[in-house]
């Protein structure tokens, strides 16, 4: 079986990835922050549900912000699977919304330090495991707004989408090793915790220029995640990374939409055309075997 790193573990489409894998056998190193603090509950039940199913998790803490917490991290877990890193599973996430001039600039590198710079700062840690061994999968949890963009998460949806490019980019660069990069990109989930841990605006003063269009775009965004009975269960997301994760390398698509409803066709369409274009461009420029 696979030994697995998950970032993002104490909640959401993490901790229900966490459970999902390990519960197939795999080996799971559940990463978060605050293990002895604010997530100290959730590390302790985590653990506990582990030995109650018997299943093996490991949880340990990593901020994927900091260079030193990142390298700590991937050299203990190196050293205790003798250098064996099958996926990495990049889900750490967080939320700061508004319209985009009421965010400060403090905050939107924030975003960026957590959706891009975290990811690229874990895929740097694990790949020259990978490449030792010719073989890996790194997955990153997007969004389905890395595509589809609305007022109010233009911020969320930019580190989104630069998250999206990085991952695509590495598939196309890793095509000739026995490593793929896949995309993820889930829709709104009511069942998950984004905005329950959703950090206010700097300048929420800013957004009296916006007059009534403010108010009808917050309605907007309280509806796209109201609870309905057509919502489908976060689970699936679990789910589909499972499913992922067994398929054979360089069998795998780029792209893995999901729980996007009536948007879904439209990124998939999205997704298609960029993959496509880029495709016949490399060619075109003889990068291709």
């Amino acid at each position: 079986m696979k030994k697995i790193i998950v970032t993002g573990s104490s909640s959401g489409f993490g901790l229900q990835t966490v459970q999902t894998l390990a519960a197939k056998g795999h080996t799971v190193y559940a990463t978060m922050r605050n293990v002895k603090t604010k997530n100290a509950d959730t590390a302790k039940q985590l653990l506990d549900w582990a030995k109650e199913n018997k299943a093996d998790v490991r949880v340990l803490e990593l901020d994927v912000t900091s260079d030193q917490s990142v390298q700590e991290a991937i050299s203990q877990i190196a050293a205790e699977t003798g250098g064996q890193i099958d996926v990495l599973i990049n889900n750490a996430g967080n939320l700061v919304d508004g319209f985009i001039e009421t965010l400060s600039t403090k905050q939107l590198e924030w975003l960026f330090q957590v959706h891009v710079f975290g990811v690229d700062r874990m895929n740097k840690a694990v790949l020259p495991y990978m490449h030792k061994r010719n073989s890996g999968l790194l997955l990153v949890v997007t969004s389905g707004l890395s595509r589809l963009h609305l007022p109010y998460l233009g911020s969320y949806s930019a580190a989104k989408a630069a998250a999206d490019t990085l991952a695509e980019t590495l598939q196309y660069e890793l095509q000739d090793t026995g490593i793929d990069s896949v995309i993820v990109q889930p829709g709104a989930y009511p069942t998950t915790d984004l905005f329950k841990n959703r950090v206010e605006a700097d300048n929420p003063g800013a957004e009296k220029a916006y007059g009534e269009f403010a108010a009808k775009v917050k309605q907007g965004i309280t509806n796209l995640f109201a609870p309905t009975p057509q919502n489908s269960d976060s689970t699936e997301v679990a789910r589909l990374i499972a499913e992922i994760v067994d398929t054979p390398a360089k069998q795998r698509k780029t792209w893995f939409p999901i729980g996007l409803g009536a948007g879904q066709p439209v990124v998939e369409s999205i997704n298609e055309s960029i993959g496509g274009l880029s495709q016949h461009l490399q060619s075109a420029l003889g990068m291709k075997n």
